[in-house]
């Protein structure tokens, strides 16, 4: 029922995350491992950095 109370009433905003069971809760996980995944690039390995050398 909370669901279809609109926003400006104090309902969810329009970009809330779908509910957990939902078919739709499905793909947007999915989508959000993908995101997460791709935001796991290694960065620069802080034992080779130039200013490594700069630490005693």
């Amino acid at each position: 029922m909370a669901d279809l109370i609109p926003s400006w009433a104090g309902g969810l905003p329009a970009d809330a995350p779908p509910r957990p069971g939902t078919p739709e809760y499905e793909a947007y996980a999915a989508k959000q491992r993908e995101h997460r995944q791709g935001d796991t690039a290694p960065g620069p390995d802080p034992a080779t950095s130039p200013s490594a050398d700069a630490i005693h």
